[in-house]
């Protein structure tokens, strides 16, 4: 279970560097009315891109962290 874990937590860390850096795009044509009235493009185009990638980071290094320590704990 522990690499199983270790595994998510890598690809969610490379999927979260990749929105970052901008070469998985965000679509921002699919958003909502209300998202559209409320933020410009390049506000939504930014929440969509680093907000979305950071979270993704952030939750890669947390499933890498407990999957090692669950590993080496056994």
């Amino acid at each position: 279970m522990a690499i199983l874990i270790t595994i998510a937590g890598i690809a969610s860390l490379v999927y979260g560097i990749l929105v970052i850096f901008g070469i998985i795009k965000t679509d921002i044509s699919k958003d909502d009315e209300m998202s559209k009235r409320l933020l410009s493009e390049r506000n939504r185009y930014l929440f969509g891109r680093y907000n979305a990638g950071f979270k993704f980071v952030i939750a890669g290094l947390g499933a890498i962290a407990l999957g090692l320590m669950m590993y080496f704990s056994q």
